[in-house]
């Protein structure tokens, strides 16, 4: 995230500012569906729809400015390594479709009707890096930094593909051949 300082908005009523790496909950947001936009000085860094449903309102909203749209300029990263040979750890993923419960005294917005994805327990068995506990003892998944792992995994099944079709083609081949030479 740039440095300086983030504006959060809701709508274009400017709800929070909030230094680089600080923290912020804003109190009472208004009963409904509401976007969330950060600002860093005329940059718009980040927006978040949030689409709470009508028997469990979002109350209460909090970020870190740590979570934003993560910047991906090259001029901005060191030490790059291809990755290779994802199939492996996916292939070890479980997943599911669920339904959120809410155990008693937990506080936090859970969304309604039914959902896909990762326990995190089991996910941090595998990539550790893509889960966070939080101060509540619950696990969170970030599930946009493992976008770039899946399209490798897709990446690399393609090339199994490519493979497979060029041997399924040389055995046609093959096959033709000897029924060439069995019929003569």
């Amino acid at each position: 995230m740039p440095s300086g300082t983030a504006d959060f908005y809701l709508g274009t009523t400017k709800i929070a500012s909030v230094a680089k790496g600080a923290e912020v909950t804003v109190d009472n947001i208004s009963v409904g569906p509401f976007i969330v936009t950060v600002k860093i000085g005329a940059d718009t860094i980040y927006i978040d729809e949030f689409l709470p449903d009508t028997v469990k309102q979002c109350q209460e909203l909090h970020y870190s400015t740590d979570r934003f749209l993560p910047v991906s300029d090259k001029r901005l990263k060191k030490n790059i390594v291809p990755l290779n040979n994802i199939l492996v750890n996916l292939s070890k993923l479980n997943i599911y479709s669920y339904e959120y419960q809410s155990p008693d005294g937990y506080t936090g917005f859970l969304p309604v009707g039914k959902h896909f994805g990762f326990m995190a327990q089991e996910l941090k068995e595998v990539y550790p890096n893509f889960v966070q506990l939080n101060s509540n003892g619950y696990y969170s998944v970030n599930y946009q930094e493992m976008i770039p792992l899946l399209a490798k995994g897709m990446q690399e099944q393609q090339t199994q593909i490519e493979e497979l079709k060029k041997e399924v083609a040389e055995l046609k081949s093959l096959v033709q051949q000897q029924q060439g030479i069995a019929i003569k």
